[in-house]
Order: structure tokens, then C-alpha cells, then sequence
């Protein structure tokens, strides 16, 4: 009874110890990232990165977000006066959260909260590129009643789809190495998101952190992957994604068909794919021209405003 206490008591210490803490920016209307895969007593730290004012909320006090039974609801302003938020997760399932006053535009994250106590303890995970192809390699420490390793891509962080299963241990105590190769990496997308989620003997399922790959195979090099809608009707706002090879800074002007500027913003900008709205409200109806520049990348698209 006493070793059994004891190996109880070094895992509450191990868990501890290794409790992980999430940065999540607030920025261009979106929370980057968007989703993440944690595990029960890790810490999410919201940091605010302007310009305009927004909320992380989850609860009653934004309809359509939700989380698991137990989880303590959160609600805070994400201003210049109120930069950070950290919140603790203590239970596990799935968290839906977003922007009061722009959920309905899409603002919103999502947190998978696996327990405490999972079937397997990652070492390495990694993804590369490999001869055209995308090698995705992870080890673990140790394993509990495993069946296999899910792998999972996507396009743009959010949304995974399984692209391979490899056979687990079922249990171990010594580190193994595993490995998993994607053929099929495409031409369209510029940066590809991996997971690993472990599928025990009883079919319960536990996230990995997600990994990002940048795409050789690409046809195209753009900037701007997409932006609607267009036209836009008075009052709304243009929403796009754009790449972005590392962090930093887009600049975007929005020019009249007789040249001149007529607003000017900056977007920040994270290794990958983003999110990002313009607001064209005040704008008169008519064709305008948006240029988006960053680092030496510049791009122009015409918008127009009904």
C-alpha cells in the first residue's frame, strides 16, 4: 500500500511540474492560435496586441461558447488596460470560446483539455520536410493500455482530418521512437498543421500539441490566400487569412480609384496562416484598392463597398 501511495504522490508531482502555460494573442479580431491541445492543470495566458478592444470569453455571458462540466467560466475585457488574462484549466473536454462583440464575426478559439492522467507521455515530436513529403516523428516515455497513433492534418489549424494510423506499444516504460510519412502534401497550401492523437484500448482519444509545416510543393507563393466578402455591403468588414513566413507586421493601405489613401492599419502577423479583419464601414460606397505588404511580399486586391 505505502509503494502504491508513493508512485500516486510522483505522478501529482510529475503532472505539476510539467503543467504547461499557452500564450494566446488577441490581435486582428482573432485569438492566435486559434486552437490548442492541452492537458488538465495547464495555464492559458491571453495577452492583448491591440489595436481595437475585445473580450475572451466563455460561458453564459457569450450564447454559442461552451465548456465541460466543471470548468469554471471566464469573462475579460482585452484592452490596453487590461492586457492579460490567464486562466487555469481543471477539467477536462472541449472549450468553445470568442470576442463579445465579434463572435459573431468569427472571432473564437477552441481548447481540447485531455486529463491528467493520459495513456502516454510524449518525448520528441517533430515535422519536416522530406524529399516532397512530410515526415512527422515523435517518441514516448511511456505508455499505458495504447492501441495506436492517430495522425491528423490540416489546413488551417482548426479543422484536422486523419492522414494515418501507426500501431502503439500498448505498454512500455522505455523510450520508443516512431515515425509517419505524408505523401500527399498538396500544391495549395502554404503551411500544413499536424496532431497526434493517442487512441487507448478503450477508444478514449488524447491530443498532442500541434506542429507546423511549411509546404515546399506549393504552386503559388501568395500573400493573401483569401478575402471576402467582396462586395460588402455598408456597414460590415473584409475578412482574410494570409501567410505569413514569420512574426510580425502587415501594413495595409486602402487606396480610392483617384488615389488617394483613405486608411491605413497594420496587422500582426504569426508564423503560418492568419486571420485578419479590415472595417470598411466608414467607407463610401464605390472600388477601392487594399495593398497588404509584408517583409518584401506586396500584394493588391479591389474591394467594393455597396
Amino acid at each position: 500500500m505505502k509503494s502504491i501511495y508513493t508512485a500516486v504522490l510522483c505522478l501529482s508531482f510529475f503532472f505539476a511540474a510539467n503543467a504547461r502555460t499557452w500564450q494566446v494573442t488577441v490581435a486582428n479580431f482573432s485569438f492566435n492560435p486559434a486552437t490548442i491541445n492541452a492537458s488538465v492543470g495547464d495555464i492559458v495566458q491571453f495577452t492583448w496586441a491591440g489595436p481595437s478592444n475585445h473580450t475572451t470569453t466563455c460561458g453564459s455571458a457569450l450564447p454559442g461558447t461552451s465548456l465541460p462540466p466543471g470548468a469554471a467560466e471566464w469573462n475579460s475585457a482585452m484592452t490596453s488596460a487590461i492586457s492579460t488574462f490567464s486562466y487555469t484549466l481543471t477539467a477536462a473536454g472541449n472549450y468553445l470560446y470568442g470576442c463579445i462583440p465579434h463572435f459573431a464575426f468569427g472571432m473564437s478559439g477552441t481548447i481540447t483539455v485531455s486529463g491528467s492522467t493520459t495513456p502516454v507521455t510524449f518525448g520528441h515530436f517533430n515535422v519536416s520536410n522530406r524529399n516532397n513529403t512530410g515526415l512527422v516523428e515523435w517518441n514516448t516515455f511511456i505508455e499505458s493500455n495504447t492501441d495506436y497513433f492517430s495522425i491528423r492534418k490540416s489546413t488551417d489549424g482548426t479543422h484536422f482530418t486523419e492522414v494515418g494510423k501507426v500501431d502503439a506499444a500498448g505498454n512500455s516504460n522505455s523510450i520508443i521512437t516512431y515515425h509517419f510519412t505524408d505523401t500527399d502534401l498538396g500544391k495549395k497550401y502554404r503551411y500544413l498543421y499536424y496532431e497526434i492523437v493517442t487512441v487507448d484500448i478503450d477508444k478514449r482519444e488524447n491530443a498532442s500539441e500541434i506542429k507546423i509545416l511549411r509546404n515546399n510543393n506549393i504552386a503559388s507563393n501568395n500573400l493573401i490566400v483569401s478575402l471576402s466578402p467582396n462586395p460588402i455591403s455598408r456597414p460590415g468588414q473584409v475578412q482574410l487569412k494570409f501567410n505569413a513566413n514569420a512574426d510580425g507586421e502587415m501594413n495595409v493601405a486602402v487606396f480610392s480609384m483617384s488615389g488617394q489613401k483613405v486608411l491605413e492599419t497594420k496587422m500582426a502577423a504569426f508564423y503560418g496562416l492568419n486571420s485578419g479583419h479590415l472595417h470598411v464601414c466608414d467607407l463610401n460606397k464605390g472600388t477601392y484598392t487594399v495593398v497588404f505588404q509584408l517583409e518584401n511580399k506586396r500584394e493588391s486586391r479591389r474591394v467594393i463597398v455597396l
